[in-house]
């Protein structure tokens, strides 16, 4: 168990720990309520139901899968693609963010790709770029995302 600490002190109880196939419906959840909280605005053009076949289908067969578990639940997950150094998703519960979850998922990351990292954000996303910039990621190819035709930027992060 790791002890994280938030920026208002607030202490929460976490441990970190790879995906188990009986997770999958509540990371997809996870990650279904953190994108539509982060963009309230934005109709994402699939259901739930789809976003569960992507992560079973390709993210969780692909990538490597951790989670953050509190003592409510899993409250933060990445999927990191070891090969390419790839950080293909990183969300944290709405309700558990600015309390040091992301930060440590991100070191996660790092260390399962100790030379460098890649990931992609949408460009209007500015709280995720400031986040990637503390954690030493530079801001680099901009472009569209494939999934929903708006704008992208990559980040790079070189250890």
């Amino acid at each position: 168990m790791e002890t994280l600490s938030s920026r208002a002190t607030r202490r929460i109880e976490v441990q970190l720990r790879p995906l188990e196939a009986n997770d999958i419906s509540n990371v997809v959840a996870l990650w279904y309520r953190a994108w539509h909280h982060t963009f309230p605005d934005l109709h994402h053009p699939d259901p739930l139901s789809t976003w569960e076949r992507r992560f079973r289908d390709d993210l969780a067969c692909r990538g490597t899968v951790w989670v953050v578990e509190g003592c409510r639940g899993i409250v933060g997950f990445i999927v990191v693609m070891i090969q390419e150094h790839y950080l293909d998703q990183i969300f944290v519960d709405p309700a558990h963010q600015q309390q040091g979850i992301g930060a440590f998922l991100l070191a996660k990351a790092k260390a399962l790709c100790p030379q460098s990292l890649t990931l992609h954000t949408l460009q209007r996303n500015t709280q995720a770029s400031e986040f990637y910039e503390r954690h030493g990621f530079t801001a680099g190819w901009r472009g569209i995302n494939k999934i929903n035709g708006l704008p992208n930027v990559e980040y790079r992060w070189q250890s």
